[in-house]
């Protein structure tokens, strides 16, 4: 029984600390993955999808690109939902097609997809709050641009 007290401990402390050494891209960090599937001015590609909880209780969902894209924000037409159309980018294989599931964050945002539509890439927000995001745009120290739609805190569980 102490044995597996201890394995238990051992594996919640191994988890830990590999959620704490997340490798992926953070806004503000100069950590740029190897597998990132372009460099900044390269090929036109969206190179990271995010989300991030804010120090101040707010959240945003983030999207790195090799190049600057003009984001266009609009309704999906499914209620409260929103999507932003990346023009101009590619969406290569690999992390950047994954989902991102954000529904058990308190976030108005639920889930975070991101899919080639004609010459771009759309990203599209399930929402369960009626919130419209503050879209911004900005040039990394690395190189890379960031398109961010940030929503402010609030009780959304």
């Amino acid at each position: 029984m102490r044995t597996l007290l201890v394995i238990a401990l051992l594996s919640a402390l191994a988890l830990s600390a590999r959620a704490q050494d997340y490798g992926g891209v953070v806004p503000g960090s100069d950590t740029t993955p190897d597998d990132i599937a372009a460099a900044p001015g390269g090929a036109a590609l969206v190179t990271w999808p995010g989300f991030q909880m804010l120090p101040d209780g707010g959240s945003r969902v983030f999207v790195q690109t090799s190049v600057e894209v003009t984001p266009e924000l609009k309704r999906d037409g499914q209620g409260d939902n929103w999507q932003v159309l990346l023009a101009h980018v590619a969406l290569p294989p690999g992390n950047a097609r994954r989902p991102l599931d954000t529904h058990f964050f308190n976030t108005p945002v639920t889930s975070i997809r991101t899919l080639a539509r004609g010459q771009g890439v759309v990203v599209l927000l399930a929402m369960r709050a009626k919130l419209k995001p503050i879209v911004r745009t900005e040039r990394a120290q690395s190189g890379y641009f960031f398109t961010y739609l940030e929503f402010p805190a609030g009780s959304f569980l």
